[in-house]
């Protein structure tokens, strides 16, 4: 894990050096600023989502035809892989293009995390460590304990420059709000981009396995989490429709390929007819 965050020091360091602007220029609120990063990041990406998105539509509409091949295959499985490269040639269709824009966004959740655990003096120079004011204040009042005989114990509250609701952006989320707003939101997400009812249960079941994984997350990536997939949520709405759109324009075009090839069957059907009878004429002669 330290060999990862290591490599991705860069990506941290980039993201802390926006952060820091956003929170100098932009709104100095530490959480309204990941809301901010997250809705750059994901702009960044549309044009591979958008690409993502169409890809699994094409995937879902030929699913009949590769089931097929599979079917017809299975006995050969050299040749099923063999006839589904060319099936995807053929059609233009990358199965993998879906997890292009996954991996593109991992970096950034593992430098972000990093950027929220342990920051960097890019940030703590600006908003501070998160417990240095608690530190601070356990000295003064310490002190001021002393000078009257009193004992004092020190305290370590949170800075408050990492406060934003209920949340203290570096720690967990003590009520689980945002850990229950993550399982639903990937559900919702999931669901609007894999329609398809017979897909395995597995699928469905992620979001749970990501909703135990991210208790004890700093609540400051789970803002981040939970407005991601608020972003592929409506973005996967506006392209739900723009693909429904695409499918009725398609169907007429399709309709007028149909017909047009019956007609020319018909035409070539007259053409047969006519060798034929000719060839009986001849006969007859």
């Amino acid at each position: 894990m330290a060999q990862i965050m290591e490599f991705l020091r860069p990506i941290q360091s980039g993201l802390e050096y926006i952060i820091v602007f956003l929170y100098n220029h932009v709104v100095g609120n530490y959480g309204v600023v990941i809301i901010i990063l997250t809705i750059i990041v994901r702009a960044v990406l549309i044009p591979l989502t958008i690409g993502q998105t169409k890809s699994m539509a094409k995937m879902q509409k030929l699913q009949p035809e590769l089931n097929e091949i599979q079917k017809k295959y299975k006995n050969d499985p050299q040749k099923m892989q063999e006839e589904m490269m060319n099936f995807y040639t053929k059609n233009k269709v990358n199965p993998l293009s879906g997890c292009f824009p996954l991996l593109l966004q991992m970096p950034v959740f593992y430098a972000l995390f990093g950027a929220l655990r342990n920051p960097s003096r890019i940030v703590t120079d600006v908003i501070g460590n998160f417990n240095l004011s608690g530190i601070a204040n356990g000295i003064r009042t310490g002190m001021i304990g002393i000078l009257k005989g009193t004992e004092f114990i020190p305290g370590s509250a949170p800075n408050p420059n990492y406060s934003f609701l209920w949340l203290n952006l570096n720690e967990k989320d003590p009520y689980y709000v945002l850990v229950i707003l993550m399982v639903l939101t990937m559900f919702l997400s999931t669901k609007m981009s894999s329609p398809d009812t017979k897909q395995s249960k597995a699928m469905y079941m992620m979001p749970l396995v990501f909703g135990i994984i991210s208790i004890p997350l700093p609540s400051g990536f789970l803002v981040y989490w939970v407005t991601s997939n608020i972003w592929t949520i409506g973005q996967q709405w506006v392209m739900n429709k723009i693909i429904a759109k695409d499918m009725e324009k398609e169907e007429p075009e399709k309709k007028g390929a149909a017909q047009k090839t019956r007609e020319q069957l018909s035409e070539e059907d007259k053409k047969v007819i006519k060798k034929k009878l000719k060839k009986k004429r001849k006969k007859k002669r």
